[in-house]
């Protein structure tokens, strides 16, 4: 995978939602999309996970989504045991009250996974 880089980020958003503007908040490291007065989508910016096996201790029960034409890593299957390479690891959240918020944040992860070679990871109970 790739570095989701703030330039990635901001690609993808102007993709998925090109009718949205986006905010900073948190010191920068979080980039919030903003429609009319509500946040439906916030983004926590990229963070480089270096310890083998993290990233199934971090995603334990998701469900793992590859963009379209792109497999899911071997790693990522039951019998993975997670990557001994560095992985960027990058948290979407569906705020409050926005009834679009999960289409919104699925488009957006798989056109950033898209961009980076990288896979999505669906909280337990969540559909791609």
């Amino acid at each position: 995978m790739e570095e989701p880089s703030r330039r990635v980020i901001v690609e993808s958003l102007l993709e998925t939602m090109p009718d949205k503007s986006m905010r900073e908040a948190a010191e920068g490291q979080v980039i919030e999309i903003v429609d009319s007065e509500r946040v439906p989508v916030a983004i926590e910016l990229p963070r480089l996970i270096q310890v083998p096996g993290e990233v199934l201790r971090l995603g334990k029960g998701a469900n793992v989504s590859a963009p379209a034409g792109s497999g899911v890593p071997a790693f990522f299957t039951a019998e993975g045991s997670g990557s001994a390479e560095p992985l960027w690891w990058l948290d979407v959240y569906v705020t409050g009250g926005a009834h679009d918020g999960g289409a919104l944040a699925d488009a957006l992860c798989h056109a950033v996974a898209r961009r980076t070679r990288g896979v999505v990871l669906l909280p337990e109970g969540a559909g791609s």
